[in-house]
């Protein structure tokens, strides 16, 4: 079974998955956690990067290594007037074997969300646009060994 089958196991056991700290040790050991976990079910540390500017808007790819072969991602948006932001868990996290994998799943995840977004002023729109080329720019070089 995989690592987001049983997470979703351990939540349809459990009404009440997310106040008790017990669901949280459980899903804690579906993911064979190694690194912290908090209270919340949040991966940390998590190293986070920069990977796109347009003006005053940034797109940030936040990445966790949670064991050996098993990596998560989050992502945020920044513009001036808009921002959003969330943090990997054992409750929502999908997880990648490569460090490189997670990574190209977050900016794809960005790509999405900047197409997604509306009710911006016209600055914030070139700055999504901005931000959506530079992303796509990102996802489609390639790469020297491949």
């Amino acid at each position: 079974m995989d690592i987001p089958a049983r997470i979703q196991a351990i939540k349809d056991a459990d009404p009440n998955w997310r106040r008790d700290p017990r669901t949280l040790e459980i899903a804690k050991l579906a993911w064979g956690a190694e690194c912290h976990v908090n209270n919340s079910g949040v991966f940390c540390p998590r190293q986070e990067e920069v990977v796109a500017r347009c003006g005053k808007a940034t797109a940030t790819v936040g990445l966790c290594k949670v064991r050996e072969h098993v990596w998560v991602f989050c992502t945020s948006i920044q513009t001036s007037n808009f921002g959003y932001s969330y943090a990997p868990s054992v409750w929502l996290a999908e997880p990648f074997e490569s460090e490189d994998e997670a990574r190209r799943a977050g900016i794809a995840e960005l790509i999405e969300r900047t197409e997604r977004k509306g009710g911006l002023s016209h600055g914030e729109r070139a700055e999504m646009e901005g931000l959506r080329k530079a992303l796509r720019g990102m996802v489609s070089q390639p790469t020297l060994f491949g």
